[in-house]
């Protein structure tokens, strides 16, 4: 039986506001010298990323909308893994604007491996792989910056390498499951002008 996506993203949001309710906790003062940093963030997971993906010209009106729901699910997802790793006494999360564009990195590194399964994957699997990378993306950003301090210039091992890993991992075991004709997969990969235009838009945003 077909699971409608509409309810599950239904209930998966009703649960994220339960756990927001029940653990976090805002921040009373702000740094407003810090926003201008999440704003730059920000376009560059809804504008950068979802135009980029639009390479495929089959899959570009679906890869813009993939982008803009999956990238705020994992937000709210990944500031909750975020701060579970960093309860206060009371176990509570605060929660402010470094939270947010911290979870805006973590957003960007599930969309760095969905370039890998793209038109491959339905939407439902696509929120499920989003869900589990970020618990094991939190969980391996942990353990290397806090516990083995390791120095990560720009988020070179634990966002750009791990997305680009995990979603070819994904991308392998799709392929051994996949009984589809070879044929008919590489003519979906293509691409014409307009979707490579629309790329070259999302790439300069993320550049700029």
């Amino acid at each position: 039986m077909a699971v409608n996506v509409c309810w599950v993203l239904i209930v998966l949001q009703a649960l994220l506001v339960v756990l927001f309710a029940v653990y976090v906790r805002y921040e009373d003062n702000y740094d407003a010298m810090k926003y201008p940093l999440f704003q730059d963030i920000h376009v560059m997971l809804f504008v950068g990323f979802g135009f980029l993906m639009s390479f495929l010209k089959r899959y570009g009106f679906s890869s813009v909308g993939f982008t803009l729901l999956l990238a705020s699910c994992i937000i709210q997802w990944a500031m909750l893994c975020q701060g579970f790793a960093r309860l206060d006494d009371d176990y509570k999360i605060r929660m402010g604007i470094v939270s947010v564009y911290k979870a805006d990195i973590a957003a960007g590194v599930i969309l760095i491996s969905t370039g890998a399964v793209l038109g491959r994957v339905s939407l439902m699997q696509l929120i499920a792989m989003g869900f589990l990378e970020t618990v094991v993306y939190c969980i391996n950003l942990h353990l290397g910056s806090e516990v083995l301090r390791a120095i990560d210039a720009g988020g070179s091992m634990f966002v750009h390498v791990f997305g680009a890993y995990f979603g070819l991992s994904v991308s392998i075991v799709i392929e051994r499951t996949n009984n589809a004709d070879a044929s008919d997969e590489i003519s979906l990969r293509t691409s014409n002008y307009s979707s490579d235009l629309f790329a070259m838009i999302g790439k300069y945003s993320m550049t700029t």
